[in-house]
C-alpha cells in the first residue's frame, strides 16, 4: 500500500511565512502595542496623582526599541525630564545656588532674582519675600522633602498581563495574515 502527502509544500511555505512573521521588525510591531498599555497606565497614575499642573510630564512618557533582533526586541518606557525621578521614587530637594530654595506661593513664577521684593520673616520663624505691597510671593526653604508618588512602576505592575494580551493580539493577527499567503 502506497500512500503521499498532497499539498506538503504549501504547509512548508506557510510554515517559514509563520517562522518570518514572528521575528524582528514585526516583533516590534508586536511590543509597540505592550508598551502603549504600559504609557497609558502610567499617564492615568500621573494624571490620578494631581500631577499634571502642564502635563509635561505626561506627553513626555515614550516608548523605544533598545534592542531589536530577529528573535527578541527589548523596550525602554519613560521620560527624560530632569524632575520625573523624583516623582518616580521621592527625595530631598536643596538649592543649588545659595541656601535657600524660593518657592512660588504669590502670583509669581519665575526667578525672584531681579524682582523688587523684600525678605520678611513670620512670628513662626518662615522667610518670606514679599512685594511692595507686602503680598508675599515666595517661601524660602533650606530644602523640600518630596513624598514618592510613583507612576511609572506602578503602571507596569498593574497592566502586565494587559500588555501580554495586547502583544499577543498583534501577533495573531500577522500570523492570521501570513497563513492567508
Amino acid at each position: 500500500m502506497k500512500s503521499s502527502v498532497i499539498g506538503t509544500e504549501e504547509l512548508l511555505r506557510k510554515f517559514n511565512a509563520l517562522d518570518e512573521v514572528v521575528q524582528g521588525a514585526n516583533l516590534a510591531l508586536a511590543t509597540d502595542a505592550g508598551s502603549m498599555v504600559i504609557l497609558n497606565g502610567a499617564r492615568k497614575n500621573i494624571k490620578d496623582q494631581g500631577l499634571i499642573r502642564t502635563r509635561t510630564l505626561s506627553r513626555s512618557l515614550t516608548s523605544e526599541h533598545e534592542e531589536i533582533t530577529p528573535t527578541r526586541v527589548a523596550d525602554a518606557i519613560g521620560t527624560n525630564l530632569e524632575y520625573a525621578p523624583i516623582h518616580e521614587y521621592g527625595g530631598t530637594i536643596r538649592a543649588k545656588k545659595g541656601k535657600y530654595l524660593a518657592i512660588p506661593i504669590g502670583g509669581m513664577k519665575d526667578s525672584p532674582v531681579g524682582k523688587n521684593l523684600h525678605l520678611t520673616k513670620t512670628s513662626g520663624g518662615t522667610l518670606l519675600l514679599v512685594d511692595d505691597g507686602g503680598q508675599a510671593q515666595y517661601v524660602l526653604k533650606e530644602s523640600v522633602t518630596i513624598p514618592a508618588r510613583p507612576y511609572l512602576r506602578p503602571a507596569y505592575d498593574a497592566n502586565q498581563a494587559k500588555a501580554q494580551e495586547a502583544i499577543g493580539k498583534v501577533l495573531k493577527q500577522l500570523i492570521i495574515e501570513a497563513s492567508n499567503v
